[in-house]
This record gives C-alpha cells, structure tokens and sequence, in this order.
C-alpha cells in the first residue's frame, strides 16, 4: 500500500534491567578511589536512608555517630574491605529480596543500581576485584536515547527508546521496508505498549503532518508491529515488550481480514486506530 511512510523505531540497547527496589548493603570496609565527596552532620541511619531515597547517591561512609561521608553518582570508584567495626561503608545496589540477604550480596557479582534522571538512563554497578580479594569496583554509565526518540519504561524490567522514522526514496513503501529501516537504525518495529506510548506516537504522528511531509499527504499512517499468521486474528511480532496487541486501539471492525501475510498500520491521530492491509 503506497502511501505508508512512517515507522517506529525501538532500541533494545536499553533493554533487561533490574526493575527491583533499591537495598543499601553495609559492609566493614571503607572508600577508596574517591574523586569528590560530601560530609554531611547527619546520623548514621539517617544517612543511610537519605541515600536510599536520592537517586543521585551511589555509597556513604560512616566518620561517626553523627556524621558520613556522602558519595553521588560516579564520584567513587573503589571500595576496599576493611577489619575495624568503626571503618563501615554502604553502597546502593538492586536485589530481588524484600528482606536482608543471608550471604553477601556483593559476590560474585556484578549488582546494578538503574536509574532515569532528566530522560536519560543511569546505571552503576559493584564488582569484586579480580586482583584482590579486598576491593569492590564501582562502574558507571549513562545512556541517551537518540535524536528525536523518547525513553520509555515498559514494565519493570525494560527501558526502550521509541521514534518516528521516515523512508526517503521512495516516500512510501511497505512494513517489510519499514521493518527493514528500523533494523538499519538498530531498532525493531515496534507499537505501543501503554497509554503514554500511545498518547506520544499520535502526537508525534501529528506533528509530523507539517513538520516532515514534503509531498503534503493528506493520509498520513504508519507502520506497526505485527504480521498475521494460518490462525485467524493470531499475529507474530518482531519486539517481544510490547505485549503483541494488547495495547493497539483498534478502529471498529478491525481486525477484518485473516489468513497470513496481514500487517497491521495506524492511520495516525486524524483516525487513530489500528487496522490491517494485506
């Protein structure tokens, strides 16, 4: 069908971190590497739950009952185990337990701690040394999603990076090239997994009518994921994060046509739901 232009793109770069609740682990042990920090005259347990909540801290160190040393994101890099009960660090990581772990979470490793600040994807991870046996590192990474895509949570456990992408020569063409243009951006088609996805993609499709339609086409529509199959209203996908159609808005009688080979499209904000062309 001509006059099919757009497509979605998903970026699984983003994709399987850990959706679980963030545990601060003390251990007897005290900084090492350390770039920047700040000493803050709070108590022990108060630093410890004030690093919990902020998303910017990575670790805090005790120098007192009354006072810590307080670590952001990428300001330390090492931790070095220590036998002193005074000497006693905490550093923020994911676990899947609603309760204190019975052995050493920190081993063998690596733990993660994943957070969104202002649209883009932090992560920080905790190590064993493979050198020492007494040291602990700390990694950390920030991810953007490219130009002219948005980051998305789908679930939590999965982060992705959604866009409106364009053929170029010819304008319009079919889901096999749409899928093909998306591999070639390292995405997959894809379609929306929630109502905030939903409500971007129809706002961006909109937009797009003025802002990237040189041709000025009036129907402007878009290519989604899904291809049907032998069974009847049965659909295989290309991104498996989307929950296959749960999510489309279907316009009223759709989907109409069976038999495999069936792609599905969305006609864009002006008709809003998805239908099908073989």
């Amino acid at each position: 069908m001509s006059y099919y232009f757009l497509c979605f793109l998903f970026l699984s770069s983003l994709t399987n971190v850990s959706g679980e609740e963030p545990y601060m682990i003390r251990i007897l042990g005290k900084p090492g590497k350390v770039k920047t920090s700040e000493a803050m005259d709070i108590s022990w347990m108060d630093c410890l739950t004030k690093c919990r909540l902020d998303v910017n801290c990575s670790a805090v160190y005790k120098l007192s009952d009354v006072q810590c040393q307080y670590f952001s994101f990428g300001s330390i890099s090492t931790l070095q185990k220590a036998d002193f009960q005074n000497d006693e660090i905490a550093v923020k990581i994911q676990i899947s337990q609603d309760q204190c772990p019975t052995s050493n979470p920190l081993i063998p490793g690596p733990n993660y701690y994943t957070q969104i600040i202002n649209g883009q994807f932090y992560m920080s991870s905790v190590s064993p040394y493979s050198l020492s046996n007494n040291i602990y590192n700390l990694t950390y990474s920030v991810a953007t999603c490219p130009n002219n895509t948005k980051l998305f949570q789908r679930g939590e456990t999965t982060k992705v990076c959604i866009g409106l992408f364009f053929f170029e020569d010819p304008r319009c063409n079919n889901q096999a090239a749409a899928s093909a243009l998306c591999k070639a951006q390292n995405g997959t088609l894809t379609g929306p997994a929630n109502a905030n996805e939903y409500e971007y993609i129809q706002d961006i499709s909109n937009s797009s009518k003025y802002t990237s339609n040189p041709d000025s086409i009036q129907w402007l529509v878009y290519w989604i994921d899904g291809v049907s199959t032998n069974i009847a209203y049965q659909y295989t996908f290309e991104d498996p994060t989307h929950n296959g159609i749960t999510n489309y808005n279907w316009t009223p009688g759709s989907p109409h046509l069976t038999g495999p080979g069936i792609c599905i499209y969305s006609p864009g904000p002006n008709y809003g739901n998805a239908q099908v062309y073989p």
